[in-house]
């Protein structure tokens, strides 16, 4: 019994000896190396730039209130159409402290300048009329009437603007009711009834209470990185895409490149717009949409050309490889030099060099 044990474990390692020197040798043999063919076609090469941004309305304007108050009326909604002159919203006063002290105060003192203009005036005409003064006094005296009177009502109507945002010397105007600026549609309304909103001026910017676009001419505003900028001029055609639907066509022309870049995140960027010439979507273009823009730099239309794979680059020159043997398994080919032109990354044109009939090398499939 261990006799025969003993001779099946030495067979065992006889064979798996065998099979190790069987395998070092398989791998030690030269593998004929096989190749993807490729034939040469007739294509259209485009290369682009792509820029990156959103489609925005070419003229926008934002309703602002022209005193600090609480808005106590609005009368639209987002998606209404409005016309120039329509009443957007209605502010509720609220005076300030410190306005309203000096503003009452340039009342009493502007009336009591009225009362002694007025008693000055009919002291005047009574001397005028015992022939004690000439008239150049008494017409003196009664012009300095007219400008307390003047000065009067501009301080009462001072005090009524703070007050209520109105007056009678005012007539039409009235800083209480906000306005549209312009004939659109109302894109956004930021604030709701009841908020404190502050008026516009010289050291604020004020509330807005409502942004108006034209959205019936809207462009694409993106930026695009410097190594691409200087492909780009203005007029080139665009093809944008919108992130909200890849199918739908857009086509533009590029309007304006900004002479100045600026780094995001390590990177020089710089702006441009580009007009929305025509859209074969259904539904509206929204303002904010995310979308991309090409801007075709180059074409060349049905030239002869091949899959980048194709072409190697050796000894200084561009090559091709031909296939000169009908053996698929056997496969050997033929170093072509040739001259390419336009690539789009995927396909490369070549000028020189290769004709359609030609059957070309392209990626090791083995190995």
């Amino acid at each position: 019994m261990k006799k025969v044990l003993k001779t099946v474990l030495w067979a065992l390692a006889a064979a798996f000896v065998i099979l190790t020197f069987y395998f070092l040798w398989r791998q030690s043999q030269p593998v004929t190396p096989v190749y993807e063919l490729l034939t040469p076609a007739e294509r259209t090469i485009c290369q682009s730039s792509i820029a990156t941004g959103q489609i925005q309305p070419r003229r926008v304007v934002y309703a602002k209130p022209r005193i600090t108050g609480i808005l106590t009326q609005i009368n639209v909604k987002v998606g209404q159409e409005v016309r120039f002159g329509d009443v957007i919203a209605r502010v509720s006063v609220i005076p300030d402290m410190n306005s309203y002290n000096e503003a009452q105060s340039a009342v009493e003192a502007a009336n009591l300048q009225l009362e002694q203009a007025q008693r000055e005036h009919e002291r005047n005409e009574a001397l005028f009329r015992e022939d004690v003064i000439p008239r150049e006094t008494l017409e003196l005296s009664a012009h300095r009437l007219s400008l307390a009177r003047e000065n009067a009502a501009k301080a009462q109507s001072s005090l009524n603007i703070i007050l209520y945002g109105s007056s009678q010397r005012s007539g039409a105007v009235n800083t209480t009711i906000v306005k549209a600026t312009m004939s659109g549609k109302v894109i956004d309304i930021p604030v709701k009834q009841g908020a404190a909103v502050v008026s516009i001026s010289p050291y604020s910017e004020g509330t807005t209470i409502a942004t108006i676009a034209d959205v019936s001419d809207m462009v694409f505003d993106g930026k695009i990185d410097e190594t691409e900028v200087d492909r780009l001029h203005v007029g080139l055609p665009a093809r944008i895409t919108v992130g909200s639907s890849l199918d739908r066509h857009i086509t533009g022309t590029l309007e304006e490149i900004s002479s100045m870049g600026v780094k995001e995140n390590g990177t020089v960027m710089f702006g441009l717009k580009a007009s929305v010439d025509s859209d074969d979507g259904d539904t509206e273009l929204r303002a904010g949409y995310s979308a991309n823009a090409e801007f075709i730099t180059a074409q060349a239309e049905q030239v002869i050309s091949v899959e980048e794979s194709a072409i190697s680059f050796e000894d200084g020159g561009t090559y091709v490889y031909r296939l000169v043997s009908s053996d698929k398994q056997n496969q050997k080919f033929e170093r072509i030099p040739v001259k390419t032109g336009l690539s789009d990354g995927i396909y490369v044109e070549i000028k020189e060099g290769v004709t359609k009939d030609m059957v070309l090398r392209g990626n090791k499939l083995n190995g």
